[in-house]
């Protein structure tokens, strides 16, 4: 076991420290080691986290740093004592402490563009509306006025113990903070957002209005930390709404537990994961600062969640999404099936294949084929989460009962036909 001495300087006591995990049970050897320091004219105390000691020279007690070195080596004989010439505790601590410890923290983001009258929780995030609404505003954990988001999760130890030693290790730390919070924004984009009305859509996650990030931490547990407000510029590029964001009133329906509840628990199956990865991506979309990339993102996450077979090309392709949005009906199935084969011809294939932007391409609206494609979307992770599907293959088992239904064969056969005469091509239907 290491530990490593810090030598007192003036009237600042000095400290031996150690990983708290290699002697969370050696407590009676430290209480017989600390006994034998105060012969040789040392006041000590164990720190009651149990990650070292505190230490001073009685007064009129003289001692070099080399004799200090030797005298608590005599003194703690078990342990392998260090020098060191740092003289920063938390700097050392986090040197000593291993990699994947971790601590219990609430965090605390403040929110932007969103317009919270209640407070709301859903899984382990709780959107704490703005001060001037708040009942209770003497017992809010943060000093924002505007709305925030609260929750727990564990954050690595060391990182914690770096903070405010140097600007990008804090960005680090908040980053992640702000990768954390955006799983519970993207529950809000999945129920308010638009493509067609942009105004509402949120700002990122702790993004103020002076466009730097804010992050509150308050740990918990056993620790000597304090709680942390850390601000800066971690993500010098970034969107803004510049209206006044969506009025959040109510986030409580089974979809939106549903997808909560693979923050709190995991992605345990399958589906869970694809639906998972497909909320995520949503986000890249919403803050792309151009049409092209929203769009083709949004297509290659649909392809993602649906994955269909890699030889499903052409029409298969396109009834096999279809029937995955049709919410099981044949008339619904028809509308979609000839709305997502222009938008994949027209569009997709354009964008892809001939290198052509939206400008270039007559009569289409960028907004409007993006929220068709992310009603898609939300269609087909509303399929997974009201479903009892655990693997892919049950989600394509269901499209392809549905494809080999009478009322749908006749609906994709009559689109097909007509779509394929239109464009003066052969018409080639999908075996189900």
């Amino acid at each position: 076991m290491i530990a490593k001495i810090l030598y007192p300087k003036e009237n600042v006591n000095g400290n031996l420290l150690w990983n708290k995990s290699d002697f969370s049970d050696k407590g009676s050897q430290i209480s017989d080691s600390l006994k034998k320091l105060k012969p040789l004219g040392y006041w000590a105390s164990a720190f009651p986290e149990g990650d070292g000691i505190t230490f001073s020279v009685n007064k009129g007690v003289i001692k070099t740093d080399d004799i200090i070195l030797s005298d608590f080596r005599d003194a703690f004989n078990w342990v392998a004592i260090e020098s060191t010439s740092c003289g920063d505790g938390n700097t050392v601590l986090a040197e000593l402490e291993s990699e994947d410890t971790l601590l219990n923290c609430t965090v605390i983001i403040p929110l932007e563009k969103i317009y919270l009258q209640e407070t709301l929780e859903i899984g382990i995030y709780k959107f704490v509306c703005r001060k001037e609404f708040d009942p209770e505003p003497f017992e809010r954990l943060a000093e924002f006025t505007s709305e925030y988001l609260q929750f727990d999760t564990s954050l690595n130890y060391r990182d914690l113990l770096k903070l405010n030693k140097t600007i990008e290790h804090n960005d680090i730390v908040i980053n992640k903070c702000l990768s954390l919070a955006e799983h519970a924004l993207d529950l809000v984009r999945f129920t308010h957002s638009s493509f067609i009305r942009p105004e509402l859509t949120p700002n990122p996650a702790g993004q103020v209005s002076n466009g730097f990030y804010s992050v509150d931490i308050i740990p918990r547990g056993s620790t000597h930390l304090k709680p942390f407000e850390l601000s800066g510029i971690s993500r010098p590029l970034s969107v803004s709404n510049n209206w006044l964001g969506p009025q959040v009133d109510d986030l409580n329906s089974r979809v939106t537990h549903y997808l909560a509840s693979l923050e709190n628990s995991g992605a345990n199956t399958e589906m869970e994961l694809s639906a998972k990865i497909a909320l995520r991506s949503l986000r890249q979309s919403f803050y792309s600062l151009g049409s092209e990339s929203q769009f083709l993102n949004l297509i290659f996450t649909l392809d993602g969640l649906a994955e269909p077979e890699s030889n499903w090309r052409g029409w298969k392709q396109r009834t096999y999404i279809a029937a995955l949005v049709s919410k099981s009906s044949p008339s619904t199935f028809e509308q979609v099936l000839e709305s997502y084969d222009t938008i994949y011809t027209d569009v997709r294939n354009k964008l892809v294949h001939e290198g052509k932007g939206f400008y270039e391409l007559s009569g289409i609206s960028s907004n409007e084929v993006c929220e068709e494609i992310f009603g898609y979307i939300k269609d087909v992770i509303t399929l997974i989460a009201t479903s009892s599907f655990t693997t892919k293959q049950e989600l394509k088992d269901y499209a392809t009962n549905l494809l080999q239904r009478t009322d749908f064969e006749n609906a994709y056969t009559q689109v097909i036909t007509r779509v394929s005469n239109a464009r003066g091509k052969n018409v080639h239907l999908p075996s189900w």
